[in-house]
Formats: C-alpha cells, structure tokens, sequence
C-alpha cells in the first residue's frame, strides 16, 4: 500500500477527513467491490490516528453504502456502491451544523408525515427498535450517534419512497458530525437529554398512530428545539467533540452490527 501517506490534519472533523481518504482509496482501485479493507490497527498507522477515529471514519463509509462489515471478519467495499462521498468536508464550526439542521428540517419532516400515511408493521417495529437501541447505546456510556442516525434513517425508509434515504444517506457525512455536535451538547445537559428522548418519542407516537400532521409537527419540533439547544452551546463545544472522538474505545459489545450513539 502506500508508504509516504500525508496524515490527516487535526481538527473536529478528523474522522470525516479519514472517511475521505479511504473513499478516495476505493475509487482509485486501491480495494476493489468486495474487497476486504485493512484492519483497524492498520488504518490507524498508517494514518496516525488513534483505531476510534478509524471505527467512525468506517462508520460513516457504511453508513453511506460504500462499505459493509461482517461481524467477526472485518469491512469490506460493498459490491454495489451506492454513493462517492465525494463532498467537501464542512466548515469546522457551529454555523455549518446549524446549516445542516436547516437541511434536515424539509426533508425529515416530509418524510416523518409520510411515515405515518405509509409504513408498514415491520417499519414500524425497526423504529421501535432504533429508539430502544439509542437507550441501551446510552446507558452503556456511548454517545448515540449511529443510533440516532439509525433512529431517522428508519424513519425515511418508512416512508416508501427510495428517495429519502438515497438523499439521506447522499448527506450523511454531514448529518454524522451534525448529531455528534448536538448529542455532545445535550449530553451536557440533563435536561436536553431528557427533551431529546420526548421529542424522538413525540414522532414514534404519531408514526404509530397514523397521525401525519402529528407526526410532521413532531419532526419540525425536535429540528427546531435542537437548533435551539445548539445555540445554547458553550464556547469550546467543538473541542469536546473532538476529544470524544479521539478519547479511547470502549469495548465493543453491542447487539447490532452498528456501534452506540444517539439522537440530535
């Protein structure tokens, strides 16, 4: 592979600036579809970083379909991709992840109230599942990010319209960093803990009960209290995310394919 590898630059974004490397790897043929990739400890040298950046930056490749992971062999290029993650790496700053919150809002709200019209019993059990998995994710001290990604993106799919979630999944390389910003901001809070957990509630509810304005209303209600919550934030919020995401692994022990976080 290759040896003189320019390494990341440190900042907030560092696993996203990761996730970029790789992709750029895969498209260049370094792996092919298929292929497996390098373990985690080897990423991690030859990039200099610690393994949890690279277990994010893994993330996000997997959640944006240009990656799988087999439980207890590795990731590996999925055969299809569905996406470049050729994007820009945002703005390191607040701003950007309010701008992202002002992208999600249209998208998600639309798509909670055809949630409620659409889904079907099984989708409505997954985004059961998806807030039970951001509580244990929780209690087990994580921070919830994949799990509130899962959370909404289950959501989108309850929708029916493929659209949602190639959108979803187009963006979510700023939908990740965006949650760990806001879920790093309300963790500090018990409060806006607490608010989360009824907001994301408030949506289950209606979904399940058919309500699409509710449901709707619900949406644009947890998007605009998170932009609210966000605005509260202290000074050096973004320098506690990346110390979150720099800080050691915990031992990986959850039930599901995906790692433990929560919703913004």
């Amino acid at each position: 592979m290759s040896e003189n590898i320019e390494q990341p630059s440190r900042g907030p974004q560092l696993s996203e600036q990761v996730a970029q490397r790789l992709s750029d790897a895969i498209q260049a043929g370094e792996w092919g579809r298929g292929a497996r990739l390098p373990t985690e400890a080897a990423l991690g040298e030859r990039y200099g970083i610690s393994r949890s950046v690279v277990r994010e930056a893994i993330s996000m490749l997997r959640n944006g379909g240009l990656v799988t992971s087999r439980r207890g062999s590795g990731s590996f290029v999925a055969e299809s991709p569905t996406i470049s993650l050729r994007l820009p790496i945002p703005d390191p700053d607040l701003q950007s992840v309010v701008e992202v919150l002002e992208l999600r809002r249209p998208l998600e709200v639309e798509a909670a109230r055809l949630a409620a019209e659409r889904c079907t019993p099984s989708q409505l059990r997954r985004i059961r599942n998806a807030m039970v998995d951001i509580d244990e994710a929780v209690e087990a001290g994580l921070s919830g990010v994949d799990q509130d990604l899962a959370f909404h993106r289950a959501i989108a799919e309850a929708a029916n319209n493929t659209h949602f979630t190639a959108v979803l999944d187009f963006y979510n390389r700023f939908l990740h960093h965006a949650i760990r910003v806001t879920r790093t901001n309300e963790s500090m809070r018990e409060t806006f803990m607490q608010q989360v957990v009824a907001e994301h509630q408030a949506i289950l509810d209606a979904i399940a009960a058919g309500n699409a304005d509710a449901a709707a209303r619900a949406a644009a209600i947890h998007l605009e209290h998170a932009e609210m919550r966000l605005r509260q934030a202290p000074p050096d919020l973004l320098k506690s995310v990346l110390e979150r995401a720099e800080a050691p692994a915990e031992p990986s022990s959850t039930s599901s394919t995906q790692q433990g976080e929560r919703p913004s």
